[in-house]
């Protein structure tokens, strides 16, 4: 698995929708707020603080209030504390600071970090935020928010972090009880994606064996300056293992997933060869063990038969 994130800018039990709104509703683009003083006042706020957002880090600060309240309602809804990743310049942390839970923010960019202690942490006059300076990457739970007290995380994620940020907050174990994300809608539909789907890979297999992830709402590309070429999706990603599993066989399956799903148009049977680095006849071997087809290509494999496969290679060794 990929090392776990950079910030700046279980049963399986689904959550019920939220409201009792349809999944359509859910979904449907949340606008940018369309009113010229939210507009101007991120790019002026930047100013202020001589903030040039880096595409190097992927920063697009949400500006659309709406958003902000539909996400800090959905932290809220579990009594728990939270952890934000990457608050930029506070959109959200203001909300999530009057739901007076304690609240341990990450950032990266020393001069948003700067401006957020000042306006929540211990010098400011509103509620107090503990504001973390650094790469969420270097950091531990149990370390940014003490005790044992159950948490939510909230993040909105650039492109290149996505992956190593949810490996990172699947890997703090089980104080925490939810994940509020905001990814690019196509990394949303390569979270959810089902075998056979064109974006299923070895992301979905990885999300199926250690959480459940529920597309939320969309975000359109106004809601954020600098405005983003796509659209957005919030998710809740709610840890979990897969049940009936050893953490052993689910980390088997996700080095067999990567292995065989980078080489699509390939059967399995020559992927796993190719991925791992074995000779043919040992990777069909593998395959008859687990019952699985050689002919099928990866991406058609459920989470079941990738277990499957990680119980075969796992009884039959190197």
């Amino acid at each position: 698995m990929p090392r776990p994130v950079r910030s700046s800018g279980s049963d399986r039990t689904p959550h019920p929708p939220a409201s009792g709104k349809s999944r359509r509703e859910r979904l449907r683009p949340t606008a940018g707020t369309g009113h010229s003083g939210a507009a101007s006042g991120v790019p002026g706020a930047l100013r202020d603080l001589g903030v040039r957002p880096s595409r190097r880090l992927g920063q697009n600060f949400l500006q659309d209030p709406r958003v902000a309240d539909r996400i800090a309602a959905l932290a809220g809804d579990q009594l728990t504390e939270i952890l934000e990743i990457g608050p930029g310049l506070g959109a959200l942390t203001e909300r999530l600071a009057a739901l007076g839970r304690r609240v341990a923010v990450v950032e990266l960019d020393l001069r948003l970090a700067d401006a957020l202690e000042r306006n929540y942490g211990a010098a400011g006059n509103r509620a107090v935020v503990r504001v973390v300076r650094g790469d969420i990457l270097n950091q531990r739970l149990e370390d940014l928010l003490p005790g044992s007290g159950p948490v939510t995380v909230v993040a909105n994620l650039p492109y290149s972090i996505t992956t190593p940020a949810i490996e990172w907050v699947l890997a703090q174990g089980p104080r925490v009880r939810q994940a509020i994300l905001m990814v690019q809608r196509e990394v949303a539909e390569r979270m959810t994606a089902k075998p056979g789907g064109k974006e299923f890979g070895s992301l979905a297999v990885f999300l199926s064996l250690h959480a459940d992830v529920e597309p939320l709402f969309r975000v359109s590309p106004g809601a954020f300056h600098p405005r983003p070429d796509v659209d957005s999706t919030v998710v809740r990603m709610t840890p979990r293992p897969f049940p009936g599993t050893t953490e052993p066989e689910r980390r088997e399956a996700e080095r067999l997933a990567r292995a065989a799903t980078t080489s699509r148009r390939k059967t399995i049977a020559n992927a796993l060869a190719r991925g791992l680095a074995m000779e043919p006849a040992a990777a069909r071997r593998l395959l008859d063990e687990a019952g699985i087809d050689d002919s099928r290509r990866g991406e058609t494999l459920a989470v079941e038969e990738w277990l499957a496969l990680a119980k075969a290679c796992l009884r039959m060794g190197p």
